[in-house]
């Protein structure tokens, strides 16, 4: 349309749909590690539909369906997706949790969640790091965080959160209904990006050490005997009240807690002998305070093989040594 000495002119213009195609107006790349439900949440923000809406557009029920999308995406969503965006097939499918060797771990799901009147004991969906999303320049969530094994960031060393640091509530972004990036809160409106806490040094070696044996499991390194590392850390033997939990239902300050207590040496390992479970977090708890990390560990092996000169004996363990360390974890005493 112009304004010229004849007055307005109308030209008819291209239809949308002959210039773009199927796609949406604004593409969105995934984040390195990110979770497919946070990519659909800054898809759907970015292209002008609420949350809420967009899963009903993707065929995605349930209050909670980006959620449940990160545990299994129907062939039919993933064609929709790959339609309408600028995204490899094959980068889609690298964002959900399935197929998961991790699965017992992963914070589980709930229909309805209880917003800010939930009990603090509470377990949520997802965990975030508050650090993380104020550095990142466009806030995205990781698949990381929705493991119940992770208290703290390792990037930052701080703990993380699983609700608002302002109301309590909890995250639950599938549920915005206005156009309000998913680094706010739904309840309240505030920010999540309040710094937290340092974690504590002997919790930080404990998870490292638990993170460490989760990888070596999800690479095919799998212990002796029937459990493995995942189910005997999920098993149901944190006492909490007067009900038996795992670490899966418990909230991130009751896990921190927990992790604490541990690394410290004051939580009474009373069942140990009898419980294969208690046995081998005892295991893994008086293991964590020498505990290094493979990643640190391999690197300093490489560089001192590297280096130029005489090399000297090091008491440090190779790769293939830590791999059969952390095998000999399950092995050791009676009970495994």
């Amino acid at each position: 349309m112009s304004l010229g000495r004849q007055g307005i002119a109308v030209t008819p213009a291209s239809r949308y749909d002959s210039v773009v195609g199927r796609r949406w107006p604004v593409g969105v790349a995934p984040a390195p590690g990110e979770l497919l439900s946070s990519w659909l949440h800054r898809l759907a923000h970015s292209n002008g539909v609420p949350p809420r809406y967009f899963g009903g557009f993707l065929g995605a029920a349930g209050e909670n369906w980006s959620a449940q999308l990160d545990r299994r995406l129907p062939d039919r969503i993933l064609r929709v997706l790959t339609e309408h965006t600028r995204v490899p097939l094959e980068d889609i499918t690298g964002l959900i949790v399935e197929p998961d060797p991790l699965a017992r771990l992963r914070l589980p799901l709930r229909p309805r969640l209880g917003g800010t009147c939930a009990s603090r004991s509470q377990a949520y969906w997802l965990q975030f790091c508050p650090a993380c999303l104020v550095e990142d320049e466009t806030p995205y969530f990781r698949r990381g965080w929705t493991l119940a094994s992770r208290v703290s960031c390792f990037r930052h060393g701080c703990r993380l959160r699983d609700r608002c640091p302002s109301c309590g509530g909890e995250l639950a972004p599938f549920r915005q209904d206005r156009l309000v990036p998913h680094q706010y809160c739904i309840h309240c409106g505030a920010r999540l990006g309040k710094r937290t806490a340092p974690a504590n040094p002997g919790v930080r070696r404990l998870e490292l050490l638990v993170d460490d044996l989760l990888r070596l499991h999800a690479t095919g390194h799998r212990l002796p005997g029937k459990k493995s590392a995942p189910d005997l850390l999920s098993a149901d033997w944190f006492i909490v009240g007067s009900e038996k939990k795992s670490v899966t239902r418990l909230s991130h300050r009751d896990r921190y807690l927990l992790f604490q207590s541990m690394a410290d040496g004051s939580l009474p390992f009373e069942e140990r002998r009898s419980n294969t479970a208690i046995a081998f977090w005892a295991q893994v708890a008086s293991a964590a305070p020498t505990y290094r990390g493979l990643a640190e560990s391999f690197t300093d092996a490489v560089m001192a093989r590297s280096a130029p000169g005489p090399r000297t004996p090091s008491a440090r363990p190779d790769l293939a040594e830590l791999v059969l360390a952390a095998t000999r974890l399950h092995q050791k005493g009676p009970t495994l």
